[in-house]
């Protein structure tokens, strides 16, 4: 599994970042308000205003183990929203909320730009021919800067939609992009939209065990090209690995891209377990790297404590040596995590 970044494309990828970001600063600076003095009251009380941040993937995070954790830039920005005060104005209540926006926005556009410089640099120093999982496994990556290039990589193809969107929706973008989670870069996503994209995707792994098939996890590893194809709809649909699109229109995702797409998510699934045991273990994960790890081996997170978390990744790496990645997504979490 090779993580590729094509020349021509990446560059027009890169300058709708950079221009993303100069719009978002543009609009951020442009404070029109010194023609009105009730307008003019409203931007002194806009730069008053108590504020109150959101919890986010990055606010506060001090990375203890860099091999191990990617860096806080690839997860999204603390989100600082201001308090309403009793007697501010709603215009310039929901312009203070705009800007805040706008700044979020900012800043996660720059990050989707200076981790593509960072992971560029960190792959100039991969021996020619030699692809980031082949560099992480022979230990010339540790983790932390394996997982850099790949995040990196998905939120840089996003660039182009998102900026689509931000460029024709303004200010009212994140309203809009709750429904187009797909074309948010991670470094992007607002509070509500990651909590919001976590209760879907758990939503539609219960709906797909509820109708899938579902098989016992002492039979053994099982490859993909002998599961029937009711079997591999139940894997790519619980782990979102197909659009919900086509389950909505009740229409098969073609079943030869379903398994290339399982079989890819098996290798990185290897290839991340064994890096997680090398560089330190799941102690040593921060919490929402632990988060981000279950939702990408189909594991709910919502509603269950820290300790929880981390004990059932434990779980899931031994029972995934002894089984297989492919087995445990057609098993319920709950036959492997009693023993939790």
């Amino acid at each position: 599994m090779t993580i590729t970044l094509p020349g021509r494309s990446t560059r027009v990828h890169l300058i709708l970042c950079r221009s993303l970001y100069d719009g978002l600063l543009q609009r951020s600076t442009l404070v029109p308000l010194a023609q009105d003095a009730h307008l003019r009251h409203t931007r002194f009380r806009l730069h008053t205003l108590p504020r109150r941040q959101l919890s986010t993937p990055s606010a506060t995070r001090i990375n203890h183990a860099p091999s191990l954790n990617p860096p806080s830039s690839t997860l999204p920005p603390p989100l600082v929203l201001p308090v309403r005060s009793d007697s501010q104005s709603a215009p310039g209540y929901y312009f203070s909320l705009g800007r805040a926006y706008l700044s979020f926005y900012k800043t996660g556009a720059k990050a989707v730009y200076n981790n593509w410089q960072t992971a560029r640099g960190i792959r100039s120093r991969l021996p020619e021919n030699t692809s980031p999982e082949e560099a992480l496994q022979q230990g010339v990556l540790s983790r932390g800067e394996w997982l850099l290039i790949r995040r990196s990589n998905q939120d840089i193809k996003k660039v182009p939609l998102f900026a689509l969107v931000f460029m024709i929706c303004g200010e009212f973008t994140p309203l809009v992009v709750v429904f187009m989670s797909g074309v948010v870069p991670r470094t992007c996503k607002v509070p509500k939209q990651v909590l919001i994209d976590r209760e879907k995707a758990e939503g539609r792994r219960r709906s797909s065990f509820r109708e899938g098939t579902v098989t016992s996890s002492d039979e053994g590893i099982v490859d993909v090209e002998t599961l029937p194809p009711k079997q591999i709809s139940h894997v790519g649909r619980s782990l979102g690995l197909y659009p919900s699109l086509f389950d909505r229109l009740g229409i098969d995702f073609p079943t030869s891209i379903l398994k290339r797409r399982v079989r890819q998510w098996d290798d990185y699934i290897s290839v991340d377990d064994a890096s997680i045991a090398q560089y330190g273990g799941v102690e040593l994960m921060e919490m929402e790297e632990v988060r981000i790890a279950l939702d990408e081996r189909g594991v709910d997170v919502l509603g269950r404590g820290d300790p929880q978390l981390r004990r059932t990744l434990h779980a899931w790496l031994r029972e995934r040596k002894r089984v297989g990645a492919i087995r445990m997504a057609l098993v319920r979490p709950g036959a492997w995590e009693k023993e939790v």
